[in-house]
């Protein structure tokens, strides 16, 4: 208990490492087929915990294993978290995630244009999110989000694929600037709710191992 009192005390998180925590989690897996439109998007929690999130069991992929880092988790499995006060914190600031939450930028110039303009910054994943299995939701999501852009976007699907990410970058733009505050703005609240829970370390939220 004293252990978890003087980390609570001394010790705060980086906003850069949870930056970089976002930033690889964005691209952890292949979010563009994964995440969800309907109802906004899917529902996820945040906290911290010891060493990188694994990207999986048989891959962890991971460099550290003893830093304080920032662990993602769909909400449908917050059972996982064992103490239901960290719980209930947890899903009090949880927050969603979409398609376009999905952050690799494709670092190439485009010698095509669109509306006369050329674009040179695109992200993976555009044409997989427009002629994914949810159009009928993103169809739904794009026009009430991103009216300006929807038609040019909707009417793309005789386009390349490249010609598509294209007009799906201001999209992606938008959409990471959303949720890397979000998720900010959620890792500083449930940090500072865990503080008041005096028996907590933050390096050792229990899980059950799945």
């Amino acid at each position: 208990m004293r252990l978890g009192h003087l980390v609570k005390r001394w010790t705060s998180y980086s906003r850069k490492q949870l930056d970089a925590d976002i930033e690889r989690f964005s691209t952890l897996h292949s979010w563009y087929k994964h995440l969800a439109f309907k109802d906004g998007g899917t529902e996820f929690i945040i906290f911290p915990q010891k060493g990188e999130q694994p990207r999986n069991s048989i891959d962890p992929s991971i460099t550290d294993t003893a830093g304080l880092h920032w662990f993602f988790l769909r909400i449908c499995d917050q059972s996982i978290i064992t103490d239901e006060r960290i719980r209930k914190i947890l899903v009090r600031h949880s927050f969603q995630l979409n398609p376009f939450f999905y952050h690799d930028e494709m670092n190439c110039w485009s010698n095509s244009k669109l509306n006369g303009k050329r674009t040179l910054r695109t992200f993976y994943g555009g044409h997989i999110i427009i002629m994914d299995r949810n159009q009928k939701d993103f169809e739904s999501w794009i026009r009430s989000n991103y009216p300006e852009h929807a038609d040019r976007i909707l009417g793309n699907s005789s386009y390349s694929h490249h010609n598509i990410d294209e007009a799906c970058a201001p999209i992606f733009e938008s959409e990471w600037l959303k949720a890397v505050q979000v998720i900010r703005d959620s890792a500083r609240q449930v940090w500072e709710e865990l503080k008041q829970l005096e028996d907590v370390n933050p390096f050792e939220i229990r899980k059950v191992h799945y």
